[in-house]
């Protein structure tokens, strides 16, 4: 009985304690000092290496980001989402240029069910690996039953800028009648069946789109990638390595934090109007190609509603949703942010009708603006390039006058 005693009243103290120290705990780098003694000054050595050099550069763009968003944020709202949002930043560019590894490739989802970066599409998965020149791959899969599939390959490395160098899409995938494909990724020619693409010597990536209109009724594609050849021997990382591994992180950090900027950026200012593009205009290393995208801004007072009025061309998949200042797509997971053509209500006349309102008007169409009063809107026609599709017609009403 006293032992057990004896164990609470212990339990006790260090609680009180540990509360003590939180509340008293310097916050930021004193914490940190606080936590981990330095002792000897840093090797001198050390402070030289590229790696180290590249990590300053980024600690330095991060600083310049998160001061981005303070000037650029207009609501507190905005504010708080604008450093979580650079948090989720960094956390993909790590893996897609720091983690990822061309000579031991693997497909990796690039957005979450929370990660939501660069205007993604909601109702899409977006796969990557990391390819080099000096490899030689072979990618094998099977298409599954989504609406698209899209191969975006890209060159370019470190801080370069990227190019796209070839693109297959399923209407250009070489398939068997069960829908599996392989592809051989080389400079030349090699003798080894399946479909060849051919590489630059500074490839870098492969971007992987699936669009889906029904997830409870389609299929994913699989997808698998390897490197020919002998089997790579393993070895540790170089300094020059992990600088590069850092510089690419830097690039692909800065160009999905600065996408509002870059891309459009007159409908920050010029609100509740669209604006036809295509994948040069959005750039094109990334972009989809297939796509006709048309894309908007709204901007709402607490009081007021958009009623958008769409007139769809015939195609095989089609979706809009809701994005924050930060081309984060709203919160799909919770709230009706996003509707594919599977998932809308159609006027007789085939033209739909949506509303974006900050509470629910008791709409089919109803697209949540998670609290927004400012946000994009974007609409995705694949196989609609050239097409002639006519911009939404939009409304701005009170909520009393609906």
């Amino acid at each position: 009985m006293l032992k057990k005693f004896v164990i609470a009243l212990i339990a006790i103290i260090i609680f009180i304690i540990g509360g003590f120290v939180g509340y008293q705990a310097p916050r930021g780098a004193a914490l940190y000092s606080t936590l981990v003694n330095f002792g000897a000054s840093s090797n001198q050595n050390y402070l030289k290496l590229e790696s180290h050099q590249s990590l300053l550069d980024f600690e330095e763009m991060l600083s310049a980001a998160r001061k981005m968003v303070l000037s650029d944020a207009r609501t507190e709202q905005e504010a708080v989402e604008g450093m979580r949002w650079l948090l989720r930043v960094i956390a993909m560019s790590v893996e897609v240029a720091a983690d990822a590894n061309p000579r031991m490739p693997h497909f990796q989802r690039m957005d979450t069910l929370v990660r939501k970066v660069g205007g993604d599409n909601p109702d899409a998965e977006y796969e990557f690996a990391a390819i080099d020149g000096q490899y030689n791959y072979k990618i094998t899969g099977n298409i599954g039953s989504v609406r698209y599939l899209g191969f975006t390959f890209n060159a370019g490395q470190g801080n370069t800028p990227r190019r796209q160098f070839a693109y297959l899409s399923d209407k250009t995938l070489e398939l068997d009648q069960d829908g599996n494909f392989t592809l051989i990724l080389s400079q030349e020619a090699i003798d080894i069946p399946g479909q060849w693409v051919q590489i630059p010597d500074d490839a870098s990536g492969i971007l992987v789109r699936q669009y889906i209109a029904a997830r409870e009724k389609e299929e994913l594609p699989t997808l698998n990638i390897e490197v020919l050849g002998s089997p790579i021997q393993y070895k540790p990382v170089t300094d020059q390595e992990i600088a590069n591994a850092i510089i690419g992180t830097s690039y692909a950090f800065l160009s999905l934090t600065t996408l509002h900027h870059r891309v459009l950026p007159e409908l920050m200012e010029k609100t509740n109007v669209f604006i036809e593009a295509t994948s040069d205009t959005l750039g094109g290393a990334i972009a989809g190609n297939d796509n006709l995208y048309m894309i908007g801004s709204y901007q709402l007072e607490d009081d007021e509603v958009l009623i958008m009025r769409v007139q769809p061309p015939n195609t095989r998949y089609w979706n809009i949703a809701l994005e924050s200042r930060w081309h984060e797509t709203a919160d799909y997971l919770h709230r009706s942010t996003s509707l594919t053509l599977d998932e809308v209500n159609y006027s007789e006349d085939g033209s739909v009708e949506f509303v974006v309102a900050h509470k629910d008007p008791g709409h089919p169409n109803w697209l949540d603006t998670s609290g927004h009063n400012f946000g994009f809107i974007t609409l995705r026609w694949l196989d609609a390039i050239g097409a002639k599709v006519p911009k939404p017609e939009l409304q701005v009403m009170k909520w009393s006058e609906l």
